[in-house]
């Protein structure tokens, strides 16, 4: 009996970044690293290489709210790429339609990067990030520790928009169980909650790989309709987590998106789940 190919027809990449000159696009400071460029012709090649036919776009913390270097990326790809923003608290309705216009699909809280842990920063960041979303039917992307998604669960339970959770949501792969994860499961069940399966050298510890995989298979039972799978390409740089002032250009981590994406053959026996991982679930929540 023959295997479907792998990847399938479709299959999406639902996280990648692209990054600019400086001179070109300039980055905010301070800022937690310095990318080095990784252009549209870079991440069209690594798609073409991998066996990626869609592509979803995330907002580097390095740029703030401004957009355009992301954007610009979108144009360049073309229908085959959607994005998530990072936006102030404020935003026009006008401005607002202009980014669904082009591609945009979600909004990114990223309090990780530069350490800004905080549930009450997390708190204000949510619902003001939610109430953008809700204008176009987009989704709010979530970048943070466990242990605010723990204290905050209640909060993410409420808002009007499904939350997408970045990298496993930096669950444990070992202490299972916990409130986070709890919480995590609750808005898969109920359909109100998206994990990406992505940025798994992210997990403490992260070479635990037959746990991560039971963690995966774990999340993909509780709601086989909101699990993504994302390379985090160009993998940022390592970097302390503290934003300082124009840090010096540092080289991306060395590793292989194809060889990401096998995780989903490795995790998963079913053909079905890697088609849904791949390509039904990302086409409904991006809007292909």
């Amino acid at each position: 009996m023959a295997h479907p190919p792998f990847p399938p027809k479709g299959t999406t990449d639902c996280h990648t970044h692209v990054a600019g000159t400086p001179q070109r696009y300039p980055m905010v400071s301070p800022r937690a690293y310095t990318p080095m460029e990784a252009s549209p012709a870079d991440m069209r090649a690594m798609m073409d290489r991998v066996g990626t036919d869609r592509i979803v776009l995330v907002q580097m913390s390095v740029f703030g709210t401004e957009n355009t270097c992301m954007l610009d990326a979108m144009e360049t790809l073309g229908p085959c790429s959607r994005g998530v923003v990072q936006l102030q608290a404020e935003c026009p309705g006008a401005t607002l339609d202009a980014l669904h216009a082009k591609g945009v699909r979600g909004i990114r809280v990223n309090l990780n990067t530069t350490g800004l842990n905080d549930p009450d920063i997390a708190q204000e960041s949510l619902r003001a990030a939610a109430t953008l979303c809700a204008r176009n039917g987009w989704h709010l992307q979530l970048f943070t520790t466990s242990a605010v998604i723990e204290a905050l669960g209640a909060v993410l339970g409420a808002l009007p928009v499904p939350v997408v959770f970045d990298h496993f949501g930096l669950l444990s792969p070992v202490h299972r169980g916990g409130g986070a994860e709890r919480v995590i499961m609750d808005l898969l069940s109920r359909g109100r909650g998206w994990v990406k399966v992505s940025g798994t050298y992210r997990l403490t510890p992260p070479e635990a790989t037959k746990e991560i995989a039971t963690l995966a298979r774990d999340l993909l039972a509780a709601n086989p309709e909101r699990i993504v799978w994302g390379s985090d390409w160009p993998h940022s740089p390592h970097h302390s987590g503290i934003a300082v002032a124009d840090p010096e250009p540092a080289p991306y981590r060395d590793l292989d998106p194809t060889e990401l994406l096998a995780t989903i053959r490795q995790w998963f026996d079913e053909p079905r789940d890697r088609q849904a991982i791949l390509v039904d679930n990302p086409a409904r929540l991006y809007d292909f």
